[in-house]
């Protein structure tokens, strides 16, 4: 039978679309898990109804046929209703089972919405004829329909990397106008009386406008949908972007993106000048007015140096109250020499916090690319060398970085030597803080923390030995070290609790650290289950493909991998994505601010949203007070550990005979 070409085309070009917004809202349910991919597979099913109905009705509305013809109300809104049921319930399952056979099922009923769809509208078609079908054309055309349905779940199921959409949309289409062009090649209408009154009598030409307006408000509402999904991750995206370079209490650039930013400048002939200081007295203000008034004088200070900051003029804020400055294309000394003074004079000054008169100093050290070396690395240290002979002077002035003068003062030298005897000596010792689940305080498990005991200085910070120990090259032997004795030791506790142990980026590099775990695990007895690793993305980045091997090794021996300090390095989409992590650490940087900072809060938000939907689990740090506890319960946060659980416990209150508690006990 004829058709007229303006009704084709129109519905051509509605199946094509519809296709392409269905494959779309499809692509969307794949990349969810649980209730959410059934919600967007329900909606793509609405849509791919919606575009099945429209374009066949099109099509109908622009059959030739001798007599006038109408349409019966009832019989075509079923043919919506089951199409769409029958849609839905095809990508549902398709969704549902990615990894076996039920992928072409649910593609099989999509195919069956196209031939009932069709058939049920042929039967909507009130004419003054008798209907009657070619049985061979018609199960070409329902073959083909089924056909075409299970290649297109096929295509954008298991080959969405690929050219799954692309393809998906081209065999829904196809689907959609071969079942009803085929179809309607055997149908045959010859002469008689309608058996039935037609309860539409409305023009074809009003019927194909109200039918062109339902199609297009469906399509505009999956868009819409959609556009507004889309808007949202792009939205996570910015925040976790924002998250990895920039410090979330001043705004600031962090580490990590001045790193990146020396990185990309190596190699210029541009004259660089890099000016590290710190504040001075702020440790006193910290221990004497708590926490929030540091917090207060970092952003009132942090604020006053963007004021000053020109053109080619960059600041980063690298550690608690450690600030670096650059200044790129660098003339002369004296610039050098004026950008240092200009920061100088915008940290110190008074500052107001409750009624106290707080003031801060400054020393500063300045390095110079190419001058004093390239590496970004170096030339960190380098100026803070210098900014710790200004410290020690205590003029105030700046200090260029003299080799004459600050390599034989390095106190990092010495307590490099001094480690090696650590080592020897077993200087180092464990301690243990405690991990709970956030919904009942149930104790989760113990991160594993490294203390130095100096015979002659006391304790020494992590802080302080570990980047040495990094840099050094005897981070490899400490950490073997960590995991061998962690194993040991809670092998002999009775209540087997689960331990989490750091593993340095430099322990990533090589291949030993997967045969150096089994060694540990079955040395002690220890279960795999029980042992966690902790990585941070720094250990990742310097070699990707690596990392992911000996990171996939590790999995293998049945041990947990998390990332550590989620959000001060990198922290990409894509690592989370091809990783194998079970559990992402926030790091306690961003905790501390959740009360006060909205966009601190933003952020823990954000990131314990995104682990919810990888399906990874999320673990705070730092918790201190009852006010973050109950925030991150209120935001569904798993698990949490910090000094609102208690001190880290040193190792010999672990008595072999005796078990951990099980509950540690807190306020809820």
């Amino acid at each position: 039978m004829s058709h007229d070409p303006l009704f084709v085309v129109t519905s051509v070009i509605y199946a094509v679309v519809g296709s392409i917004m269905t494959t779309l809202l499809f692509g969307r349910a794949l990349a969810r898990k649980g209730t959410a991919r059934t919600m967007w597979a329900v909606l793509a099913g609405i849509i791919g109804g919606s575009t099945i109905w429209t374009s066949h009705f099109i099509s109908l509305l622009g059959l030739e046929t001798t007599d006038d013809q109408f349409f019966f109300l009832f019989i075509s809104l079923g043919a919506l209703l089951i199409s769409i049921l029958l849609s839905s319930t095809g990508f549902v399952i398709a969704a549902a089972s990615p990894t076996n056979r039920l992928v072409e099922a649910g593609g099989a009923i999509l195919g069956i919405a196209f031939a009932a769809n069709h058939v049920i509208s042929i039967f909507a078609l009130n004419v003054a004829g008798v209907r009657s079908f070619d049985s061979a054309t018609l199960a070409l055309a329902v073959g083909l329909s089924i056909l075409c349905g299970g290649m297109m779940t096929n295509s954008q199921v298991r080959h969405r990397a690929h050219y799954g959409k692309s393809y998906a949309a081209l065999a829904m289409a196809i689907g959609i106008l071969s079942v009803h062009y085929i179809g309607t090649n055997g149908l045959t209408i010859s002469e008689g009386v309608p058996t039935w009154q037609s309860d539409i009598g409305i023009p074809d030409r009003y019927l194909f406008a109200m039918v062109v307006f339902f199609g297009s408000m469906t399509l505009a509402i999956g868009g819409v949908v959609s556009m507004i999904d889309h808007q949202s991750r792009l939205d996570r995206v910015k925040a976790l972007e924002f998250l990895a370079f920039h410090d979330p209490l001043t705004g600031l650039p962090n580490r990590a993106f001045l790193e990146d930013k020396l990185r990309s400048m190596n190699g210029t002939t541009t004259r660089i000048a890099l000016v590290s200081f710190d504040l001075n007295r702020f440790k006193n203000i910290n221990d004497v007015h708590g926490y929030q008034a540091g917090d207060h004088v970092l952003k009132t200070v942090s604020e006053r140096l963007k004021a000053v900051l020109g053109p080619g003029e960059l600041l980063c804020r690298i550690g608690s109250d450690e600030f670096v400055g650059l200044k790129d294309s660098l003339r002369s000394r004296d610039e050098a020499t004026e950008f240092a003074i200009r920061i100088r004079e915008a940290v110190v000054g008074d500052l107001e916090w409750e009624g106290y008169r707080l003031s801060v100093g400054s020393s500063l050290g300045v390095a110079c690319i190419p001058e004093d070396g390239t590496s970004p690395e170096d030339l960190l240290i380098k100026a803070d060398l210098a900014m710790y002979r200004s410290k020690r002077g205590g003029s105030g002035c700046p200090a260029f970085y003299d080799v004459s003068l600050d390599e034989p003062n390095r106190a990092k030298s010495l307590i490099s030597i001094e480690m090696r005897h650590a080592i020897e000596d077993n200087q180092f010792e464990l301690c243990y803080q405690r991990q709970n689940r956030i919904t009942d305080g149930r104790l989760m498990g113990y991160e594993v923390l490294l203390r130095w005991n100096h015979p002659d200085r006391g304790y020494i910070s992590p802080d302080v030995f570990i980047p040495i120990a990094e840099r050094e090259g005897y981070i490899n032997e400490i950490g073997e070290w960590v995991l061998r004795r962690a194993c040991m030791e809670a092998a002999a506790w009775t209540n087997p609790m689960k331990i989490a142990v750091n593993v340095a980026a430099r322990q990533l590099v090589g291949d030993a650290l997967p045969g150096i775990v089994r060694s540990a695990l079955e040395t002690s007895g220890l279960q795999a289950s029980r042992l966690e690793l902790e990585i941070t993305e720094s250990g990742i980045i310097s070699d990707y493909d690596h990392a992911l091997s000996i990171v996939g090794e590790l999995k293998a021996t049945g041990v947990s991998i998390a990332m550590d300090d989620f959000g001060t390095g990198y922290s990409s989409l894509s690592t989370l994505q091809s990783f194998p992590f079970d559990k992402i650490k926030i790091d306690k940087a961003f905790v501390r601010d959740i009360i006060h900072n909205p966009q601190s809060a933003e952020i823990v938000r954000s990131t314990v949203l995104l682990g919810r939907n990888l399906n990874i689990d999320v673990l705070a740090e730092g918790v201190e007070t009852k006010e973050q506890l109950e925030f991150l319960r209120s935001i569904g946060c798993g698990q949490v550990q910090g000094f609102y659980f208690g001190k880290p416990i040193p190792s010999e209150n672990f008595a072999s005979a005796e078990a951990p508690a099980n509950v540690v006990s807190f306020p809820l």
